[in-house]
């Protein structure tokens, strides 16, 4: 072999191992440590958004900034909760690039970033609108991957996203983007719901061959007494124990306008709750809903003082501190009280779960007296037959089959 063979042949092979040592890096390097790290919507004006769409192929969600109160306006403009919507487009806004890949359009489909519209291999489309249905911005949220971080040797999952504005570019982010996917309406809502507090009474009307019950107590610190108790019955312990703090919470809305007929709202199961704080529900339990949930709609009703008693042997400063601990504690339970007034409009799906101790008939939370076991009898000695010098035979017993 000639010498300038020899040369090439070894340059080749230094060649071909740093190719290989560098393919290497870039496989097990961190989404961040690209040199292509860049801001995916660049200059993105996210004071200036005022609605955003989510679509997939099986939904879609419109979220719309109205009054300056951002509301879900596939459930009739109900609230959305505001934190989740903050952290989302603060994610788009930082939403930088670990890897960027020039791909055909043929090859959009491979990596799931095609609109919701072109079938099975579509993504998950963003749009960012201002006033006036403006356009801001358009994502595509594609393919989720896993790779190993070379840093903690833990696996670090991230997606391919489109931006339809960069045409031919697709980039990997380390973004999950779990808030999105998958797309319903439920996850936008403001979960922000009654809540109670200690309850004094708790009324299940009587509903077709199920008689209801009442349970009462004096003060949070007393026991329940259950109405109309029966000779040797008494209430079932744990059942007063976990109905002592009732705070529901809700999957879903509908609006009021939903049928009667559909929601079970028509016919409803009736139970009436009263607090120490003078507040009165009456919530209506219709049919089964979707995900173990159930139709409810409530109305709250105040009974609030409107004056302090003062005792006769109160201090000057003593009834100037507690009268205004009254009005304070009053003005929060009215707050209270136009907050929850908003609710009654809405049809809500809630969790079986939160249901359970209040939908409970009354020979569930009574425990029944043992039945008295009837007195044995005795046999009563008869007189002794004559002894017969030949013994009789005993029983003969059949073999059972």
């Amino acid at each position: 072999m000639k010498k300038s063979h020899l040369v090439i042949l070894l340059v080749v092979a230094i060649v071909v191992g740093l190719a290989g040592v560098l393919y290497q890096m870039s496989q097990s390097s961190k989404w961040d440590d690209s040199k292509a790290a860049q801001t995916i919507l660049s200059n993105l004006a996210v004071n200036d958004i005022t609605k955003i769409e989510l679509r997939s192929t099986p939904a879609s969600v419109t979220l719309e900034k109205k009054d300056n109160i951002w509301t879900v306006a596939d459930r009739n403009n109900y609230p959305a909760d505001f934190s989740k919507i903050q952290d989302f487009t603060k994610t788009l806004w930082q939403l930088k690039a670990g890897q960027e890949m020039q791909i055909g359009p043929a090859q959009l489909g491979r990596l799931k970033v095609l609109p919701p519209s072109q079938g099975t291999d579509s993504g998950i489309e963003i749009d960012l609108k201002g006033d006036k249905n403006k356009e801001i911005a358009s994502l595509i949220i594609g393919k989720s991957v896993d790779r190993p971080d070379a840093a903690t040797g833990a696996a670090a999952s991230g997606r391919f996203v489109y931006n339809p504005a960069d045409k031919d570019h697709v980039y990997l982010v380390s973004e999950s983007f779990y808030s999105v996917d998958p797309v319903t309406q439920g996850a936008w809502l403001d979960k922000s719901f009654i809540s109670p507090g200690e309850l004094t009474e708790v009324d299940q009307a009587a509903s077709g061959n199920n008689p209801g019950w009442k349970l009462q107590r004096k003060d949070p610190k007393a026991d329940w007494q259950l109405e109309g108790l029966r000779p040797g019955e008494t209430l079932e312990k744990s059942f007063a124990e976990g109905l002592s703090s009732f705070s529901p919470t809700f999957l879903d809305v509908r609006p009021s306008a939903v049928s009667s007929d559909e929601s079970g709202l028509k016919d409803p199961f009736k139970v009436t709750m009263k607090t120490t704080d003078g507040f009165t529900y009456i919530f209506l339990l219709g049919k089964q809903g979707p995900d173990k949930t159930r139709y409810v709609q409530f109305t709250v009703n105040p009974d609030l003082p409107t004056t302090r008693t003062a005792d006769s042997n109160e201090k000057p400063d003593e009834k100037k501190a507690k009268d205004e601990a009254f009005d304070k504690k009053n003005a929060a339970l009215k707050e209270q009280l136009q907050k929850e007034k908003a609710f009654e409009k809405w049809v809500y799906l809630v969790p079986d779960y939160t249901l359970q101790q209040i939908l409970k008939r009354r020979d569930e939370v009574i425990v029944k007296p043992s039945p008295t076991p009837s007195p044995s009898l005795s046999p009563t000695p008869s007189a002794s037959p004559v002894a017969s010098s030949t013994p009789s035979p005993g029983p003969t017993l059949t073999p059972e089959p």
